[in-house]
């Protein structure tokens, strides 16, 4: 075996590996998603989109069930991937380049889902606000956007760094992601995401960082609040398997939002 190379860049570049990481856990996520969609759809739900859709893991699985989808994401390298498998599953190319903050859906959509963090991604507050106003454009009155990230607890209890390791076929992965700075007055975190790759001919490891915004659970309910697109109709960590009520020590939520019924143009702007 080689020596371990050292790659910097991007792990949305690198959309195999992100694909493997991710893909842990995704029957739960689909169940969850199912399950989300029976108990707090309003009406039929059938057509699904998904921001930030990256690799497309969990889209083509739906797609498999019958559900009409969808996704966008930044990065092209990674649609590009989704809409690969996509067709491999006789499935439409339905993954577009475009950034979440500044998109619109040609058909109003009965859910919509973004569960690993990548809200955490707008650094700032108007795109967050942005984010949501589009959100709610995109689904129909009442429908579901369904909405996973870390929050920020009171104290020192955060947890810092998270591991895990995979494998599909003959790659194995081993990753690392923690915080390795956090400026809360900032609302600022950067991070590291370091990942080890190895196949029987090589081995390397790619190392990402990148700044990701921090909200403790008041400074999300105040956003919801300023923005008032959304109603809150439960609240699930990510285990995902019973609702949670939101503390002080929460740290990990998934939020089922419902759109309110509002003008189409009062959503958009």
């Amino acid at each position: 075996m080689s020596d371990t190379a050292t790659i910097y860049g991007s792990v949305y570049d690198h959309p195999k590996l992100y694909d493997v990481l991710f893909s842990v856990e995704w029957k739960r996520e689909i169940e969850f998603l199912n399950t989300c969609f029976r108990h707090y759809g309003s009406g039929p739900v059938r057509r699904l989109f998904e921001p930030a859709c990256g690799t497309g893991r969990l889209l083509w699985r739906l797609g498999k069930q019958g559900f009409d989808v969808s996704g966008l994401d930044l990065n092209p390298h990674s649609v590009a991937f989704c809409n690969r498998r996509l067709r491999k599953h006789g499935l439409p190319e339905t993954a577009i380049v475009g950034d979440m903050t500044d998109f619109r859906l040609k058909r109003p959509v009965d859910a919509a889902f973004n569960l690993v963090s990548s809200f955490l991604y707008l650094t700032t507050e108007e795109s967050a606000r942005e984010h949501l106003r589009r959100m709610a454009a995109a689904l129909r009155p009442k429908g579901l956007y369904l909405l996973g990230f870390h929050l920020i607890p009171r104290g020192t209890a955060s947890c810092s760094e998270e591991s895990w390791s995979t494998a599909r076929g003959t790659l194995a992965l081993h990753s690392q992601l923690r915080s390795i700075s956090r400026n809360a007055s900032k609302r600022r975190e950067t991070i590291e995401f370091r990942i080890r790759a190895a196949t029987p001919t090589t081995t390397y490891e790619l190392i990402d960082t990148f700044p990701m915004r921090t909200y403790t659970a008041a400074q999300f309910r105040r956003l919801l609040t300023d923005v008032a697109v959304f109603d809150v109709l439960e609240t699930f960590d990510f285990k995902m398997d019973h609702p949670i009520r939101i503390d002080g020590g929460t740290e990990d939520v998934v939020f089922v939002l419902q759109r309110k019924l509002l003008r189409p143009q009062a959503a958009a702007r």
